[in-house]
């Protein structure tokens, strides 16, 4: 476990600008948790610090932090969201994927609409997810979670953004409730762009709309890798137990990509045939298969254990075509 190091923020960054041995990852604790002058101080000095150290830091500690709860790099990241740098503005952006306070919206709006960088505002479009999410849940003010849809709209709208942008705004717009975003998801299922069609497949899996899973069970055998994996991962999240056995098949596919995803969606879906075969792929060779096996068998137990149904398919109005209308 990572833990807090007893050196100041002050010495770090003096450090970090100077020393030629980069600091451990306990080291760089010190800059988690920062009080309100640690994290002008780090404003201050921060620019000080070459361009490939603030990065690797960056790459550090948010690595770190999907592991140790008791890093927080909130305030960091706020600093680093004005970097000169796009690659270490757009890191800065993504460690805030689980962050949705509400005052961080107008900055990341503002990265979406005006930033130079295509890697900068395809990060802020993924990043204003978690507001959609948050505004669907009624956990933020809803003319706050109505200002983000606005802006995930806009570019999607928009006929002069890149289409990386508008695959992460659609990925994010997937979570609201809006009738609309059905059409969204339609149009983008139909593009003539692989990469939109991926996305969509994600968008579909964020959805909860159950009115997809036939789709996504049809791409388990596209000829294409990233949308036999995005497609396994929407069966998943929309547990479709019919996919179950397609997703038995693909566990032999040749690509690991696809089988990882498998091992998730049975993890998702569960049942006792599922356990069965995740408790095999356990045992893999592969330490990376043998470990997603064993996070799909954990999320088989939370997903019983709680018994949370995503939709109630009674309350689903099976319309021949997807609303028009936002």
């Amino acid at each position: 476990m990572t833990t807090k190091t007893t050196l100041t923020v002050a010495d770090l960054l003096a450090r970090m600008a100077t020393d030629p041995n980069f600091p451990t990852v306990s080291e760089l604790s010190a800059l988690s948790d920062l009080t309100l002058p640690e994290q002008a101080q780090v404003r201050q000095e921060w620019m000080t610090i070459p361009e490939e150290r603030r990065y690797i830091t960056l790459q550090k500690l948010t690595a770190a932090s999907e592991k140790e709860l008791t890093l927080h790099l909130g305030r960091l990241l706020r600093v680093a969201l004005g970097d000169e740098s796009s690659r270490v503005r757009a890191l800065a952006v993504a460690g805030l994927w689980e962050v949705t306070e509400e005052s961080l919206i107008g900055p990341l709006v503002d990265l979406l609409y005006n930033d130079a960088s295509e890697e900068v505002r395809a990060a802020a479009a993924g990043a204003l997810g978690a507001y959609v999410l948050a505004g669907e849940l009624d956990e933020i003010d809803p003319a706050q979670a109505m200002r983000v849809e606005e802006a995930l709209l806009s570019v999607l709208h928009s006929e002069n953004e890149l289409l990386t942008v508008q695959c992460r705004a659609l990925e994010s717009i997937a979570y609201s409730g809006e009738t609309g975003v059905r059409q969204l998801i339609d149009d983008a299922y139909y593009s003539q762009y692989e990469e939109m069609r991926v996305s969509a497949l994600n968008a579909m899996a964020r959805s909860a709309d159950i009115r997809w899973r036939d789709a996504a069970q049809a791409e388990l055998i596209s000829p294409d890798t990233a949308m036999r994996a995005a497609a396994a991962r929407a069966c998943g999240e929309l547990e479709h137990k019919e996919a179950l056995p397609d997703l038995f098949e693909i566990l032999s596919d040749e690509e690991k990509e696809v089988r990882l995803a498998a091992l998730f969606a049975l993890g998702r879906i569960g049942g006792k045939d599922a356990v069965e075969i995740l408790t095999a792929a356990a045992t893999s060779e592969d330490e990376e298969e043998a470990a997603a096996a064993e996070e799909a068998l954990e999320d088989t137990l939370f997903y019983a254990r709680n018994d949370i149904p995503l939709l109630d398919e009674s309350d689903v109005e099976w319309d021949e075509e997807p609303d028009d209308g936002w």
